[in-house]
C-alpha cells in the first residue's frame, strides 16, 4: 500500500501535465525522472492509481485541492489574480492598467475565477478521466499476466532472501525481511 500523500502528489503533478490516463501515469513513474522524484521512486500500478482517484473521498479532495493550489499561487504571486491559465493561454480581465478596481468587483471576480476553477476541473474529470478510467476498467487481466506478475514476485522474494544471507549488518538484513514479507504479502493476495 502507499501513502495517501504521495499518491496524492503523483496524481497531481500528472493532471498538470495533462496525464489522465492510469497506464500512462505508471509508465511516466517509470520513465520521466521528474515523476521518479515525485513518487520517491515508487511505482503504483495503474489499478491502484485509479482506485485511489475513484474513492469518493478522494474525488472531493482533488477538487479541493486544485481550488486550493490556484489560489496558494495566487497568494504568492506566482499568478496573476486577474488571469486565468488553461493550457498555456492567458486571459487577462483587464488590459487597461489605469483601471481603479474596487474592492467587492475583486471579490466577485475571485469567487467567479473559482467557480472557472471548478468548471474547468468537472470538464477535466468528465471529458478526461472518467473516460480513461472506463476503459481500462473494460479490459480483463489475463492468465498469461497474472503468471507474469507471480514470477516476478517470486524472483524479488528469490533476490531479496540472496541479499538477507549476505548481508551482515543487522539493520540492513531487517529492512530486506521487511521488504520480502510485504512481497510475500502482496503474492499471497
Amino acid at each position: 500500500s502507499y501513502h495517501p500523500k504521495l499518491m496524492l502528489k503523483i496524481i497531481l503533478y500528472s493532471y498538470t501535465q495533462s496525464i489522465f490516463s492510469g497506464r500512462r501515469i505508471e509508465s511516466h513513474l517509470k520513465d520521466c525522472i521528474r515523476m521518479m522524484w515525485v513518487s520517491q521512486n515508487q511505482t503504483p500500478s495503474y489499478r491502484t492509481i485509479n482506485r485511489f482517484r475513484v474513492n469518493p473521498i478522494m474525488d472531493k479532495l482533488l477538487q479541493s485541492l486544485f481550488i486550493n493550489f490556484r489560489t496558494q499561487l495566487v497568494e504568492l504571486n506566482l499568478i496573476d489574480e486577474d488571469s486565468l491559465y488553461i493550457d498555456g493561454a492567458k486571459i487577462e480581465a483587464s488590459a487597461n492598467k489605469y483601471t481603479f478596481v474596487w474592492r467587492k468587483n475583486t471579490e466577485r471576480y475571485n469567487s467567479k475565477v473559482i467557480e472557472q476553477s471548478k468548471e474547468i476541473y468537472r470538464n477535466a474529470i468528465i471529458n478526461e478521466v472518467i473516460p480513461e478510467l472506463n476503459e481500462e476498467k473494460n479490459e480483463e487481466i489475463s492468465i498469461d499476466t497474472l503468471k507474469e506478475l507471480e514470477d516476478t514476485l517470486e524472483q524479488k522474494i528469490e533476490d531479496l532472501d540472496n541479499e538477507v544471507s549476505s548481508t551482515e549488518d543487522v539493520k540492513e538484513r531487517k529492512a530486506l525481511r521487511t521488504k520480502r514479507s510485504e512481497i510475500n504479502r502482496t503474492k499471497n493476495l
